[in-house]
């Protein structure tokens, strides 16, 4: 069976990261798609300029897809510990009108709404105590797994579930190589360094709420 592109140049983007827009599926809430954002503009660049530019659109059009899906995988795969059950689900991509398009869960809050990030808690002043014991272990978990993160900030990391009885966060983004060499699978103590600067990070911050 062959299956018509998902329209999507109807659609509002729910949202934008670095390098992608964020669409609600047309034909289910609980499934977005992510959609690669082009960095050659409408009239590319010619020469030896325009060749590396569309290098680096290639990169990180196939990384896009492929770092995310690759680290789910592989967390089922290998024994990844408690962090699979904080990776929101990869469902595999999709053709659609604005190019390919890969599958993910739509992390939300108990009343539908896109479950609030981490950074968005803490500016509202809405990480409260059991929260933080809950993102700890979160970042305990990120911490004892060879799960490989590339962009991981306040901003890939939602609570699930927010203001109703089964909050969990779940890591949205940010996961998998993001550079042309992939020093963190090659070199593992790169890869647990990184980890331990994004939770440290994470750890100062939460400690600011605590004093602020």
């Amino acid at each position: 069976m062959i299956l018509d592109p998902v329209t999507l140049t109807s659609q509002t983007p729910l949202l934008n990261s670095k390098t992608r827009w964020v669409y609600e599926h047309p034909d289910s809430r609980d499934v977005l798609i992510k959609v690669h954002m082009s960095r050659l503009g409408q009239k590319p660049a010619q020469g030896l300029k325009g060749w590396f530019a569309r290098q680096e659109d290639h990169f990180m059009y196939t990384t896009g897809m492929l770092r995310e899906l690759k680290q789910f995988v592989e967390s089922r795969y290998r024994d990844y510990g408690d962090i699979v059950h904080h990776i929101a689900p990869v469902y595999g991509v999709v053709d659609t009108d604005l190019g390919l398009g890969l599958l993910v869960a739509a992390a939300r809050d108990a009343e539908g709404n896109l479950a609030p990030t981490v950074r968005k808690l803490m500016q509202h002043r809405a990480m409260t105590p059991p929260r933080q014991h809950k993102l700890e272990q979160v970042l305990q978990a990120i911490e004892k797994t060879d799960l490989v993160i590339g962009d991981l900030n306040a901003e890939n990391i939602v609570l699930q579930g927010a203001g109703g009885e089964d909050e969990r966060f779940v890591i949205i983004d940010g996961l998998g190589e993001r550079t042309w060499i992939p020093t963190q699978s090659l070199v593992k103590a790169v890869g647990r360094r990184r980890k331990q600067a994004f939770v440290a990070k994470m750890r100062r911050r939460l400690a600011g709420l605590a004093h602020g």
